[in-house]
């Protein structure tokens, strides 16, 4: 007989919403349990952000892609052929292990209980476990924490196989590298693995209903990736709208609504994601999903049932590894009564296409939008010495900023080192700094950090003509 164990803290899922709020929670003095359905890390560390980035930085090495700026007359864009399958996934699947060796030691250390399987709810506070079936622990708790993620949402009008059609958890999964594949979707996902099998020598065609890629991003970073993914041999065409996905003997047809099709030997489907809750029973606690497949909550990451709170990608956007951590914590301190800041509203956005993008803040468009006036400071990465150094010349950073007192409105970057690089302008919005710091202080050199010197330079010069700022 399984007797019902009675626990302070309970947390479903270890990803990093699950981590940090299970470490806060052990940290204020409960005593915490775990539950995962997968491996420890959940999804992020084995089949999202972490493998995506690990796969991103192999394609990057094992074609030398930095050499491309050196050599570009012997430079070519790799073969199919030239890279396996096998040589990617080891990297990948060396991060992983490390990294879950590492989030398996931060648990025990805070005395947290990891308890293999799949968790379902009884009532609202209780839970039961089952592995392959059969339940092996019940919990009541007095505190739940739900912290499961997100999975791919996979239209019914596909026939996703694991072969030709894949989605972006299936992808990793894939045995060889194809010649030709068709992206449907140019969100951050599509549009990162699109830019990655693009460098493997895949013909890739992505493809979105709307005529930009990313359309979210500041519209010339965006224009300015589209030209460096042309570059890379990847097809974008906008205003497509599917319908259909037809496996056949030989490939994939895409079928679209005004009557075309294009054809590919395999397809990724990237529609978007769900929280992921199929097997929790969630009905069971009181709880239902709202109408974009997500758990509501309120601004201490409580759901309506007052003692369940949630966090990370299973309460909807921005669903970034990077918030879920913050969101963890939070809920955790708010569970255990800990007086706690609000979320931060203002947070980078870091997409691994090839090359990176990272930004903060307004864009140009939002600032019009907002009949926010507004200057533009520019800086092209063939003027940042670290960048020529690392043959990473093409991309762009660009400061916006009140052209009066020179605040730091918004900051976007396309190139080399652009998610580590945007931090400096988070800082800089965060305590209402103001651009002529990055003109006035001294940075090392060379290093990208150049880059805002620049952008404020001739940001600030198009505004104050008669004062001397430099000589750009």
């Amino acid at each position: 007989m399984i007797i019902l164990e009675e626990i302070d803290f309970l947390v479903i899922g270890s990803g990093p919403a699950g981590q940090k709020g299970a470490i806060q929670a052990s940290k204020s003095g409960r005593k915490v349990h775990v539950i995962e359905g997968y491996e420890t890390g959940g999804s992020s560390l084995w089949s999202g952000t972490i493998p995506s980035k690990a796969l991103r930085e192999a394609i990057l090495d094992l074609t030398n892609f930095s050499d491309k700026s050196f050599y570009a007359e012997e430079y070519k864009l790799p073969k199919v052929s030239e890279i396996s399958i096998s040589d990617l996934n080891f990297r990948v699947n060396w991060v992983k292990k490390h990294l879950k060796e590492t989030i398996s030691r931060q648990l025990k250390k805070n005395g947290i209980e990891v308890v293999p399987g799949v968790a379902k709810f009884v009532d609202p506070r209780t839970v039961f476990v089952t592995q392959n079936g059969k339940v092996i622990r019940k919990f009541s708790a007095k505190t739940i924490l739900l912290a499961t993620g997100s999975k791919p949402r996979c239209p019914i009008n596909v026939p996703f196989d694991c072969k030709k059609v894949f989605n972006s958890t299936t992808l990793l999964d894939m045995d060889i590298i194809p010649n030709s594949m068709i992206v449907i979707g140019a969100g951050v996902i599509g549009t990162e693995y699109a830019s990655m099998f693009s460098l493997l020598g895949t013909k890739v065609t992505l493809v979105d209903k709307g005529n930009r890629i990313l359309s979210f991003l500041d519209k010339e970073i965006g224009a300015h990736l589209q030209v460096a993914l042309e570059e890379n041999r990847l097809q974008f065409i906008g205003g497509k709208n599917y319908n259909r996905v037809e496996s056949k003997e030989k490939g994939v047809e895409v079928h679209f609504t005004d009557g075309s099709s294009i054809t590919a030997e395999t397809v990724l489907v990237a529609a978007g994601r769900v929280g992921n809750v199929e097997d929790l029973e969630i009905s069971h606690a009181g709880l239902s999903l709202n109408e974009k497949g997500y758990l509501d909550v309120n601004e201490h990451y409580q759901i309506r049932v007052s003692h369940i709170y949630a966090a990370g990608d299973i309460i909807g956007g921005p669903c970034l590894s990077s918030t879920g951590y913050v969101q963890g914590r939070l809920a955790g301190m708010n569970a255990c009564g800990i007086g706690v800041n609000d979320f931060k509203t203002i947070y980078p956005y870091g997409i691994y296409t090839i090359p990176e993008i990272s930004s903060i803040g307004l864009t140009e468009e939002e600032a019009r939008l907002k009949s926010i006036d507004y200057e533009v400071g520019r800086a092209y990465f063939y003027e940042i010495s670290r960048s020529v150094i690392s043959g990473s010349e093409p991309g762009l950073s660009k400061l916006i900023f009140n052209p009066k007192n020179f605040e730091l409105l918004g900051a976007h970057i396309i190139g080399l080192g652009a998610t580590e690089s945007i931090h400096l302008a988070q800082v800089a919005i965060s305590f209402n700094l103001k651009i002529d710091y990055f003109v006035e202080h001294v940075f090392n050199f060379p290093t990208f950090a150049e880059m805002y010197r620049i952008a404020a330079l001739n940001g600030i010069n198009k505004c104050k003509k008669g004062v001397t700022y430099g000589n750009l």
